[in-house]
């Protein structure tokens, strides 16, 4: 159940860091949110999954393939992921649009 505003309960909300492939968890976290807040302005890690994921096929789910778009970060580690860009969008294209006919 949502809650009002005017009764004065807190909404429900989110301010994820934005994964490449968000998870189903966070797709329905999205879904039960009232609002939703994209953080563009903050630190890019190469660590996280903010350019890569993990995917495989639902038949065969052992098989795991990492899906990973390489990023140029142009300040180097404190880059903001608004400033992140694909290192080859061309190549990133090609490589996003294979793997979604494949899965």
């Amino acid at each position: 159940m949502r809650s009002s505003p005017s009764l004065g309960f807190a909404r429900p909300g989110g301010a994820p860091t934005p994964n490449l492939f968000p998870r189903l968890s966070t797709l329905a976290k999205l879904y039960a949110a009232d609002r939703w807040i994209v953080l563009g302005d903050v630190q890019f890690a190469r660590r996280d999954y903010q350019h890569r994921a993990r995917l495989a096929a639902l038949d065969e789910p052992v098989h795991q393939q990492w899906l990973m778009l390489p990023a140029h970060l142009p300040d180097g580690r404190p880059t903001l992921i608004s400033q992140a860009r694909l290192a080859d969008p061309g190549r990133s294209r090609r490589t996003v649009s294979l793997l979604i006919r494949q899965y």
